[in-house]
């Protein structure tokens, strides 16, 4: 019941389900909901016998969120209880809250079906513009969504498909496949330029450039051969590339337009999130929730739903849950950090180096977005899955194209084939 294959296929299933792709027939199925609870299903089913164990910097942060929701008076429209909840299921699927060798397999083959639903997304965008299935967001700002709700949306799935193909060119073994897995990385930077998301369009092409890199990195020749290329194939795709970046540049026209209809910039979120932090710089004003007294708060959340526009993941954090719970954030994610940069530059193992251009990427995007703990919110899901797949680069030396078929090598077994095999 919960083979490698299935785990990858339903949550490619419900995760392009999430994204509303069959948008023509409207349907109240909470998808992401259900991808969650199942995810945490799996993970609690293989949670048996003398190996599992509770990872405690987890378990820390889960208790610094209910720390900052008790510790303030938070109004119910932000519904902070039942958005933990969610949130905690997002941990037990994605995170390293509960580990076993049986729960990381179960894991890899959902992040595996993440990074897989983000690439059919992107080329289902993509044809969505040409043949008309397509969704646009109109108004003071222009935007693409392609076969999502929102540009944002949008983005955060196509940057991720960006360096997942570009991964996968590394897998090629004749001209077709490289041909292809091209074919498919230009389809994501079109969709991107029209989505009008600079920064997905910029941290797509970091995340690529770190994979070219650390692929690359044995011999200064190829890396220099290879950027000579990528700048060459940019400037002459230019003519082509143009026309898709028509919203982009009207987005940057528009800029001052939106802040004469909103009176606001994303300065001034930042500025919100700083006045929150000073009012309570220990436990936040609360998780899930933000300061709806502050002046100009009302425009940057939505009495119906309770979303928030944070304007930043880390100051988002800092904000709602103090310098306490963003200490312990801080102390999960970074060793986590170091040890998959250590294994993609050291030990060279392509499972690392995917999974810090992955991190890296979307680091870079929490920056200017906000979502860390917005487990409703596809973004979340992602950069938790990933996080959770990145630590287990001390255990996993190579990637699979879609489902694990047979155990995968360790790094321990990797250098000895390099070995065997020569300089690759």
């Amino acid at each position: 019941m919960f083979s490698n294959r299935n785990v990858f296929i339903v949550t490619v299933i419900l995760l392009v389900a999430f994204m509303q792709v069959l948008y023509t027939v409207p349907t109240p199925i909470p998808t992401n909901q259900i991808f969650l609870i199942l995810g945490a299903g799996v993970v609690l089913f293989h949670a048996k016998g003398d190996e599992f164990h509770f990872d405690m910097t987890v378990l820390a942060f889960i208790a610094s969120l209910i720390l900052s929701i008790v510790s303030n008076d938070i109004p119910e429209l932000f519904k902070p209880w039942s958005r933990l909840v969610q949130f905690v299921f997002l941990m037990l699927a994605g995170s390293n809250l509960l580990r076993s060798k049986d729960i990381d397999r179960i894991r890899r083959q959902m992040n595996m079906g993440v990074l897989w639903s983000a690439g059919i997304i992107a080329v289902l965008s993509f044809f969505g513009y040409f043949f008309g299935f397509g969704r646009y967001i109109w108004g003071v700002i222009h935007g693409y969504m392609g076969v999502t709700p929102h540009p944002n949306f949008l983005g955060m799935y196509v940057f991720v498909a960006m360096v997942w193909f570009a991964a996968l060119f590394f897998r090629c073994t004749n001209m077709t496949e490289r041909v292809l897995m091209s074919s498919l990385w230009v389809m994501c930077l079109v969709v991107l330029l029209l989505s009008a998301s600079r920064s997905s369009l910029a941290c797509g092409l970091v995340g690529t450039l770190i994979v070219v890199y650390l692929r690359l990195q044995r011999s200064v020749s190829k890396v220099m051969t290879a950027a000579f290329v990528i700048v060459a194939l940019f400037f002459l795709s230019l003519p082509v590339l143009l026309p898709y970046a028509e919203t982009m540049m009207k987005k940057g026209e528009d800029k001052e337009n939106l802040e004469a209809a909103f009176a606001a910039t994303r300065g001034e979120i930042w500025e919100l999130r700083y006045m929150e932090i000073e009012e309570s710089p220990y436990v936040g004003v609360g998780a899930f929730s933000c300061d709806i007294h502050l002046p100009m708060a009302y425009i940057f959340y939505d009495r119906d739903t309770g979303s928030i526009e944070q304007g930043s993941s880390f100051l988002g954090l800092l904000a709602q849950i103090g310098w306490i719970g963003f200490s312990i954030f801080l102390l999960m994610v970074v060793p986590v950090v170091w040890k998959v940069f250590k294994y993609a530059t050291r030990e060279q193992t392509p499972y690392a180096q995917l999974m810090f251009a992955l991190l890296a990427a979307i680091m870079c995007h929490m920056v200017v977005e906000g979502y860390a703990i917005t487990a409703g919110a596809v973004q979340c899901v992602i950069f938790w899955f990933v996080l959770g797949g990145a630590a287990q680069s001390d255990k996993v030396a190579d990637y699979p194209i879609l489902w694990e078929k047979e155990d995968p090598i360790t790094p321990e077994e990797y250098e000895i084939w390099k070995e065997q095999q020569g300089d690759i």
